[in-house]
């Protein structure tokens, strides 16, 4: 059978980052691109919405660490997710198309898992019909 695009997503950045996490925590990593996207609509990413990409972090930290990651594992976790997002945002142009693919395949198959998504983007903008918006659901298939 073959694997699914969140599979080989999964392989492929864990091995080039070197990263330690497990598929769980990777596809919430992966869930978070599109609200990144959403915040650099404007070309940068503002001190209120790294604020709000820190909270994001620090929640899903606390709600996926698992005992490897240590004593502090929530710290740890959290960490991680937000040193992901900061190198996810240098390297957008290189991830960004296949985050996005491997989400759109992925909630073909696990359509709850759109109300994250649906969440994270009303984080970052008042109006959840603005044409930036509008565009990311459409790319993803929500």
């Amino acid at each position: 059978m073959a694997l699914s695009k969140i599979d080989d997503l999964f392989k492929e950045y864990t091995q080039k980052r070197y990263l330690d996490i497990n598929k769980e925590q990777f596809i919430y990593l992966v869930n978070l691109m599109p609200a990144c996207l959403l915040a650099m609509s404007d070309g940068i990413i503002d001190h209120e919405e790294w604020d709000t990409v820190k909270s994001l972090t620090k929640i899903l930290g606390e709600e996926f660490a698992t005992e490897d990651l240590g004593t502090e594992k929530e710290e740890n976790l959290m960490l991680i997710y937000r040193g992901e997002m900061r190198y996810l945002i240098k390297h957008k142009n290189e991830w960004q198309d296949k985050f996005m693919e491997a989400l759109k395949e992925y909630f073909t198959e696990n359509e709850a898992a759109t109300d994250f998504i649906e969440e994270t983007l009303e984080l970052f903008v008042e109006d959840t019909d603005a044409p930036e918006v509008l565009q990311l659901r459409n790319q993803l298939g929500i």
